[in-house]
């Protein structure tokens, strides 16, 4: 007979080899298991009340909780690919889209002048060779992106609501799986994870917040300056926000630049004192609006976890960094609590008023 520690060693060093394993095949799905976690964490409080109003029903709720989210991000994304396809490939053909591989030409030329001064470059014809390339991209490059795009972005869709679905149906009880598996008394165990999902939570609605109001504001300083891209830029604004520091200066910086030299300096000058006062602005208010009254974080500790999140995971660190931050703050808590004396222990009034956010 086998001790009980040789037991335990084989079974763990086992489940480390199947969990590797396991990673290696699922990573691929990586990120649209983390949009289904995301999306079922955040549409819970609303599948609660489906589930009252199918009796219990699970399966029932589950279904017509995924249907409800196919509904309500589905259908608006689709009909904004639409409109931004369709604006990118109009642009493509526009005079504007022309203008700018002109400007983008004389850049490099003055560039390679410059360059010039030390490496003969005088055989080469970088200018018509970036207006052609531009012209290519433009038209050609721009559909098959968006023809490529759009399988991908049907699979990953797929991928999603199947998970998603069995996330609502299942999700409650494998949360109290791990809930009686953690070496942690109920109530502690209740705070941890209520605390990772109320992170997740806050952080979506943070990001979609900031993303909107500065894809509007984006988009209507174009409209202003006369841009007949001001839609597709907005759509584009929105989407580069949630890069940390850069954010929509990705797309109203390069934008400020075309229109000061090559359309009329009055209207680059305006795009940078509205994107420096206005949109690089307005991430300071509305994240720590928003996120701040669901996360108990420093505003600094939730800046150098976004951050450090983002350059470990990629986008996926704009929610497992602050993630991170506020389990480790829990966790300090809960040890900060477990050191104390007996009867230096959170009074019980204490302790149902946590239990109840809870």
């Amino acid at each position: 007979m086998y001790s009980k520690r040789t037991i335990l060693w084989f079974l763990g060093i086992l489940t480390v080899i199947v969990l590797g394993f396991a990673f290696v095949i699922t990573q691929l799905f990586l990120y649209p298991f983390a949009a289904a976690i995301i999306l079922a964490v955040v549409f819970y409080p609303a599948h609660q009340r489906i589930l009252g109003w199918t009796g219990g029903k699970p399966g029932k709720a589950s279904l017509l909780s995924t249907l409800a989210l196919l509904l309500i991000f589905a259908l608006p994304v689709c009909i904004i690919i639409v409109l931004v396809a369709k604006e990118a490939v109009a642009y493509a053909q526009s005079a504007e889209h022309s203008r700018f591989a002109v400007f983008l030409a004389t850049v490099v030329e003055r560039g390679l002048k410059f360059l010039g001064r030390w490496v003969d470059v005088s055989k080469y014809d970088f200018r018509g060779a970036v207006t052609s390339h531009l012209q290519q991209i433009g038209v050609l490059g721009s559909k098959v992106l968006i023809l490529r795009n759009l399988a991908s972005l049907v699979t990953g869709s797929l991928i999603v609501v199947v998970v998603v679905f069995f996330l609502l149906r299942d999700g409650r009880g494998w949360v109290q799986q791990a809930e009686e598996f953690i070496p942690l008394p109920a109530g502690q165990a209740r705070r941890l994870f209520s605390n990772i999902s109320d992170t997740i939570v806050a952080n979506a609605y943070g990001i979609v917040s900031v993303g909107a109001a500065q894809g509007v504001l984006t988009g209507v300083a174009l409209a202003i300056v006369g841009s007949h891209s001001a839609f597709l830029l907005g759509m584009c604004a929105a989407f580069a926000s949630v890069v940390p520091v850069a954010g929509a200066a990705l797309i109203w910086v390069p934008a400020g630049l075309y229109f000061f030299f090559a359309v009329a300096s009055w209207k680059g000058i305006f795009l940078f004192v509205w994107g420096l006062t206005v949109v690089t602005t307005v991430p300071n208010i509305i994240r720590p609006w928003v996120v701040g009254g669901k996360v108990e974080l420093h505003p600094l500790v939730l800046l150098i976890s976004i951050l450090g999140g983002v350059q470990a995971f990629g986008f996926l660190g704009l929610f497992l960094g602050p993630v991170t931050a506020s389990v480790l703050w829990v966790l300090l808590a809960v040890i900060r609590e477990e050191l104390r004396p007996g009867d230096a222990k959170p009074e019980p009034a204490v302790q149902e008023a946590r239990e109840e956010r809870l």
